[in-house]
């Protein structure tokens, strides 16, 4: 019995999805092979033409995000601009802009009427506290400006709340201190009120108080060092624990003994502190570091 390839290929159901493709007459085995290579061919440049219509779509697409994403990365990061013209990577133009330097961070020098060479003066003053003998009032000292001192609708005499004193060093021995900022024919800084300043340091974000270090930390700067200092052990005012510089300078004309707030050297105590590094009746030194 002879079956015709039209019959078999139409039992196959291959007549019903050829038509879906506007082929309506029957498919015939003879021409099937030039029919399928039309219909492989026709598929690769129906691809060719939608890739060669939407990659240039993409890729200007691509080019703008790219951009945008350079434009981003230029403004959150300072320095990648091109330093040469003034243009953002991409080649698209973008004023150049001086560092801000409104980013940084602020300190208090204690013992200096200025800051270093690398930090600004925001103001300088005199310390302030509470009185020694007190048992209330403030436990930290403060640095007080002298000039611009405002008010604001104070009431004449004491009402008896809490106090601020100014700040007297106690210091009575020589060797410690640094005599060449502290003026003519004076060799210890003691009785003398103690004067201080708030720097700002560009362009950092942390600083740090260190005891018993001269030294920073590598990758921070040093801003000064010097000896730490705080209230008397048996004095009924509990003061906080500063760092004053080495090379302490001094309120000129204040040597009166009037007390108020008052600083002392501050000396290690080992048994409850470890002994090896800790000797016992030494002074502690410090450093104020900013990163």
């Amino acid at each position: 019995m002879k079956i015709s390839m039209e019959k078999v290929v139409m039992d196959q159901g291959f007549a019903p999805s050829l038509a879906g493709l506007g082929l309506t007459r029957p498919y015939k085995r003879q021409g099937g092979r030039w029919t399928g290579l039309v219909l492989l061919v026709g598929g690769c440049l129906g691809g060719v033409l939608v890739c060669a219509v939407l990659m240039p779509l993409v890729y200007v697409t691509m080019s703008d995000l790219q951009l945008e994403v350079t434009e981003l990365r230029n403004l959150l990061i300072p320095g990648t601009e091109d330093r040469v013209n003034g243009t953002a990577a991409g080649g698209a133009h973008r004023e150049r802009r001086a560092a801000d330097t409104s980013i940084g961070d602020v300190f208090v020098r204690w013992g200096r009427e200025n800051c270093s060479e690398n930090a600004k003066t925001i103001y300088s003053g005199v310390v302030g506290g509470g009185h020694y003998g007190h048992h209330g009032g403030g436990s930290d000292y403060q640095c007080l400006p002298l000039d611009g001192v405002e008010w604001n609708n104070p009431v004449a005499g004491n009402q008896h709340g809490s106090y601020m004193y100014g700040t007297e060093y106690q210091v009575n021995s020589d060797g410690y201190f640094s005599t060449d900022t502290m003026g003519p024919y004076i060799s210890n800084p003691y009785n003398y009120d103690v004067p201080c300043s708030v720097c700002f340091v560009e362009l950092r974000s942390a600083h740090v108080m260190i005891p018993a270090r001269l030294s920073c930390p590598t990758g921070w700067s040093k801003e000064y060092s010097g000896y730490l200092m705080s209230g008397h052990h048996a004095h009924q005012s509990n003061k906080n624990f500063i760092c004053v510089d080495g090379a302490p300078m001094l309120r000129q004309g204040s040597s009166a003994n009037v007390d108020g707030a008052l600083l002392y050297l501050v000396e290690a105590q080992c048994g409850s502190l470890p002994c090896g590094p800790y000797i016992s009746g030494y002074e502690l030194t410090c450093v104020v570091c900013t990163l």
